[in-house]
């Protein structure tokens, strides 16, 4: 889980640093609970490509689906 962590750090997009921060590991979950991570995870920055989070996740070996990458808070 560590290195997946990693993996969404370094590529989340950077200006302030506060999303890149936001990446924390809750019992057997990573989150991030940065008001605006799900805009950045569609595409608004030009620093990483639209869904960016499910592509790091899935890039790290041993890595596979099970259940949900990316869950949007109601």
């Amino acid at each position: 889980m560590r290195q997946v962590l990693s993996v969404l750090k370094a590529r989340t997009p950077v200006d302030t640093g506060k999303a890149r921060d936001g990446w924390l590991i809750e019992g057997d979950q990573i989150v991030n609970l940065v008001d605006y991570i799900d805009d950045l995870n569609r595409g608004t920055s030009k620093q990483a490509p639209s869904y960016f989070v499910e592509s790091s996740c899935l890039s790290v070996r041993g890595v596979y689906p099970n259940g949900t990458i990316v869950k949007t808070p109601a």
